[in-house]
């Protein structure tokens, strides 16, 4: 005869601790990738917005210095067209090239590096020789 008020025999339902446990860490680790990338997208767009904000002035440098190319003897280039007359640091390299080329006697040509708030922006340039015209 069996008993109606009691299931001895029948198996538990619902979730053993194991269970809820693996479920917890699997959900963790979900959730934790998740932020990560959401985190580096965040701190991606801050980088590219500081460095969308740093190129017009040294890309204003590189102009004036292409309009005036005796500007390469100086160290630094202060930008007073600009709000906030940012200073842009000037590190130019003589171009060493064998002699049988023009460069060396009416001209110079220069790797010009323009630095400013941590960017930098490199180009060439040839700059006359006032002293050989």
């Amino acid at each position: 005869m069996k008993q109606s008020g009691s299931d001895t025999g029948s198996a538990a339902k619902g979730f053993t601790l194991l269970e809820v446990m693996v479920s917890l860490l699997v959900g963790t680790l979900i959730a934790g990738g998740i932020l990560g990338v959401i985190s580096v997208s965040l701190q991606y767009k801050q980088r590219l917005q500081e460095k969308i904000a740093k190129q017009p002035v040294l890309e204003a440098a590189a102009q004036e210095i292409l309009a005036d190319p005796q500007k390469v003897g100086t160290n630094i280039l202060r930008m007073d067209g600009l709000p906030g007359s940012p200073v842009v640091e000037i590190r130019a390299t003589p171009v060493y090239l064998p002699q049988n080329r023009p460069f060396g006697k009416k001209s110079d040509l220069y790797r010009v590096q323009l630095l400013y708030a941590g960017e930098m922006l490199e180009f060439s340039l040839i700059v006359p020789n006032p002293d050989l015209k």
